[in-house]
């Protein structure tokens, strides 16, 4: 269908030419073209779609229930980024299998006739499960060929989980430091909340402590070589996806949402404390999926929260979560620990700011999706 309608207009604008010039000139004609992005890279409100990978740590023996929610909530969305490879980087906890119980759901959805998935041109539950990396070795040599592909648009890498298969990728082909924009989730220091004191096992004091995802942070981010790297690090906002009644109330809304709306609920339901709509690596993605917003400029506040660049001229292009306060001391937290709660409390409120909205646009996919 693409080509009949390349071909038609190519047809229309050679004809509306002659008819100005008297003369059809081939060599112009193409030149408009060449340059053109693909009918297939174009998402939302008509801009480039981002190129996107995924590493993610969800898994059938263990562990937070809300990366399999994460990961249905991007299929969701499908759309409106171009995926290119999706790494469940859990090897040994059956992470694999973890996503293709996800594609399956979202496969009985895709062919379902009464539901919009491939009238809105989504990707096929083919092409998903193709993209899903089953061993480290593809993981790392997926990121690598991607990011080092001739591409003007950025490869934008979220990171659900730690930080090891990136910076394999990345200390095997340092070169693509400047191509890529990573997305991380809770890599820098653990939040002295409720969850950390009830979960963590750590004997490291607050304030030294590694949050949940930071095996590989310190590595990169200690190395000369990557200061440059393009890096927004949520290290606490995301917990405001936690907050409130309100996340209870939409997982009631989703699980009537097609097979994967009803995913997105069961597979929390044998945590009695996890019955909510979690998806706390999904903040990383809601940067991406917000309109009108330069995905450039992580700075503005956004879907994602609210960030700062700490060392602006020692690390140009590293933003994390703003702490709301002038005196809390980015560079060795610990020395301004006392002011942990009013930080924690302003990062999470700036993303408990945005949440009506990422929930508003969430139920308007839905039934757009699902014809509702």
């Amino acid at each position: 269908m693409k080509g009949v309608f390349s071909m038609g207009l190519l047809a229309l604008l050679m004809v509306c030419f002659t008819s100005a010039t008297g003369v059809t000139d081939l060599n112009s004609t193409h030149q408009m073209f060449s340059d053109r992005t693909p009918l297939d890279q174009i998402g939302r409100h008509n801009k480039p779609k981002p190129r996107v990978i995924v590493t993610s740590d969800l898994n059938t023996n263990s562990g937070d229930p809300d990366d399999k929610q994460s990961m249905a909530h991007l299929f969701m969305y499908a759309d409106q980024v171009e995926l290119l490879s999706i790494i469940p980087d859990r090897w040994n906890a059956h992470g694999v299998e973890a996503t293709m119980n996800c594609i399956d759901a979202y496969e009985k959805d895709y062919v379902n006739p009464e539901f919009s998935y491939q009238k809105m041109n989504f990707p096929t539950p083919e092409y998903l499960r193709g993209i899903v990396q089953k061993s480290r070795e593809d993981a790392v040599a997926s990121i690598i060929r991607e990011a080092r592909k001739d591409d003007d648009r950025p490869l934008h890498i979220l990171i659900w989980g730690n930080m090891k298969t990136f910076k394999e990728a990345l200390f095997q082909a340092p070169d693509i430091v400047s191509k890529v924009r990573i997305y991380t989730i809770g890599t820098n220091l653990m939040a002295e909340n409720p969850d950390a004191a009830t979960n963590s096992k750590s004997d490291v004091p607050y304030g030294k402590r590694i949050n949940w995802n930071g095996p590989g942070r310190n590595e990169i981010f200690n190395d000369p070589r990557f200061t440059s790297l393009w890096w927004v690090e949520n290290d606490w906002s995301y917990n405001g996806m936690f907050e409130g009644e309100e996340p209870g109330q939409l997982l009631e809304e989703v699980k009537d949402f097609g097979a994967l709306g009803h995913y997105i609920w069961e597979c929390v339901q044998a945590w009695k404390w996890a019955h909510y709509f979690r998806a706390g690596d999904t903040p990383s993605l809601l940067y991406l999926l917000e309109p009108d917003v330069d995905i450039a400029d992580p700075s503005k506040s956004s879907w994602a929260g609210r960030f700062i660049q700490p060392f602006p001229e020692e690390r140009p292009h590293y933003w994390i979560d703003d702490a709301g306060t002038e005196d809390w001391n980015y560079s060795d937290p610990s020395g301004t620990w006392d002011l942990v709660q009013e930080v924690y409390a302003h990062r999470i409120n700036r993303f408990l700011e945005t949440r009506p909205a990422v929930y508003d646009d969430f139920r308007s996919k839905m039934q757009t999706l699902y014809n509702r």
